[in-house]
């Protein structure tokens, strides 16, 4: 019987690399779909990855962000394709992202984000934004309108739990410029406040708006260093994003009050009144139609020695010595005033005497 030999090697050589061949395909391929369901797997699965502080931004809420600078943030937009292209530490700009955004960003695929967010390459440019800490919003604006929850996912495995990104993605800056105006603020001083939320009796006839409420964005340092004013309620700024996509029940149980509805009257508080701005056009955009922007904030409040102002500071930054406070009075009749011209207080005429 003729002797079977293999040219260029044995036979069972030649199998064994055959079978190796198709091993390493397989776990490429397994490695892939493995890759494909972490970016994009089930509703479940993604939800119970989210960060705890999760929502939506309009186009003029995000524009705001920038403007104001309320809370400390990060915009991070993120390119559709993990292709081999320019590198994002040289500057290009995304087409779509109107470029005072596109500056004040820094442009990153999936796969850099998770490097990125690990602190194992944050790409740095002139005037780009530094690494954030765990502090940070953060804040995506993604050509893909899938990609939010897969990112914010990224985002919550390396630690970040405070969360945001553009409703409709990149292509939210092609509506009509109408659909992306900012709201309209509507201000209030301290002695009207002090009047509406009773912290001063306003004496005379009239009637304001039942359960007017007065929202205190600060963090919870800056209410435990230096006071609060008493009708206060606290919700911090980093989390009214995503408290005011809560139900009713969830607000409830997390800050301890009723959810303002639609009809509420909410004044928005904060230490000046930039956060308390940026709240007012979250709440615009959550449907809520009667909110005040408390202009002087608690800097200038004033009617409370336990109300201390003072200076800005982040939280990882050492907390100032507070002011000196000087109480002052509230002119009761400037802040009546003031109500009824807002359309807060409806003066009682005077009772006709009869004879």
């Amino acid at each position: 019987m003729p002797q079977i030999s293999n040219i260029g090697g044995s036979l069972t050589s030649a199998v064994v690399l055959t079978l190796l061949a198709w091993g390493v395909r397989l776990l490429r391929a397994t490695a892939q779909r493995q890759q494909e369901g972490s970016r994009h797997g089930s509703s479940g699965d993604l939800l119970s990855s989210l960060p705890r502080f999760f929502a939506a931004l309009s186009p003029a809420a995000l524009r705001m962000l920038v403007e104001l600078d309320p809370i400390p943030h990060v915009l991070i937009v993120i390119r559709g394709t993990d292709a081999k292209g320019p590198s994002p530490n040289e500057g290009n700009k995304a087409q779509s992202v109107p470029p005072e955004l596109a500056s004040a960003s820094v442009q990153l695929t999936e796969r850099q984000l998770r490097k990125a967010l690990s602190g194992k390459q944050w790409p740095t440019r002139m005037g780009g934004p530094s690494a954030p800490s765990k502090e940070h919003l953060l804040v995506f604006i993604c050509e893909d309108v899938q990609a939010p929850k897969a990112v914010a996912a990224v985002a919550a495995q390396a630690g970040f739990q405070r969360v945001s990104y553009l409703a409709g993605g990149a292509a939210a800056f092609n509506q009509p410029a109408r659909a992306q105006a900012q709201a309209e603020l509507r201000f209030i001083n301290r002695d009207a406040v002090s009047v509406l939320v009773g912290h001063t009796t306003s004496g005379g006839g009239g009637s304001g708006p039942d359960g007017a409420l007065l929202l205190d964005l600060r963090r919870h340092d800056e209410r435990s260093l230096y006071g609060s004013i008493p009708a206060a309620h606290h919700v911090p700024m980093d989390e009214l994003p995503a408290a005011l996509g809560m139900s009713p029940a969830a607000w409830q149980e997390q800050y301890g009050f009723p959810k303002p509805s639609s009809s509420s009257t909410v004044v928005m508080q904060c230490r000046t009144n930039r956060r308390a701005s940026w709240a007012a056009q979250l709440a615009h955009d959550a449907g809520l139609s009667r909110v005040l922007v408390y202009k002087q904030g608690v800097y200038g409040w004033r009617l409370d020695p336990n109300v201390k102002p003072y200076r800005s500071y982040e939280k990882w930054e050492a907390p100032p010595e507070p002011e000196p406070v000087q109480t002052e009075s509230v002119d009761v009749e400037a802040a009546r005033s003031e109500l009824e011209h807002l359309g807060l207080l409806h003066r009682t005429p005077p009772e006709r005497s009869t004879r």
